[in-house]
């Protein structure tokens, strides 16, 4: 889906408090006016906000990690403005699922791709794009490889979830800090 954010790769409804709000994360960019990359994603629909990285992958992780405080402060600060505390509708539709493939247990185009260094010496991992599982509506799969060996999914129950547990995945399996992503 294609919004003002540029291509949204991923969407979420995030419970904070007593309310759910709507995340859209979009694809990664290079970075303009600053090396790297940069993510942006939008909680309900309000301003965006950008994050970086070195990589791609970096950036989406910096964004995932950012993403709860961006949701707290939202409502915290919605709440002045809405004494009831009622649910604050998103704009913006959030798509079911990810990107449309043939097979959703094909790979498809990566998300990202991260060179690490292990104790057994440097691997490539590389994830793909989360998406819905049509046999199970309510998991998202986001498929993972590393050197071309080894091809897993991590799942939860939303697409950022899925990326989140791939990340977690890719890590118990080379022993490496749950955090990669986000080093250097």
């Amino acid at each position: 889906m294609s919004t003002e954010l540029g291509e949204v790769v991923m969407t979420s409804t995030v419970s904070a408090g007593d309310r759910e709000v709507g995340v859209e994360v979009a694809d990664p960019r290079p970075g303009t006016g600053r090396p790297g990359w940069q993510c942006t994603y939008r909680v309900a629909g309000t301003r965006t906000h950008r994050v970086h990285g070195p990589d791609r992958l970096s950036a989406i992780y910096a964004a995932l990690v950012e993403i709860p405080g961006a949701t707290a402060r939202f409502v915290s600060s919605s709440a002045s403005e809405d004494p009831m505390g009622r649910h604050l509708p998103v704009t913006g539709r959030l798509r079911q699922g990810g990107h449309a493939i043939a097979d959703p247990r094909e790979f498809g185009s990566p998300l990202g791709a991260r060179a690490v260094d292990t104790g057994a010496g440097p691997v490539v991992i590389v994830l793909g794009r989360p998406r819905r599982d049509p046999e199970r509506p309510h998991t998202c799969l986001c498929p993972y490889r590393i050197d071309d060996r080894t091809e897993a999914f991590g799942q939860g129950f939303d697409e950022l979830h899925a990326v989140l547990a791939a990340i977690r995945g890719a890590s118990a399996i080379l022993g490496i800090p749950r955090d990669w992503p986000a080093t250097q």
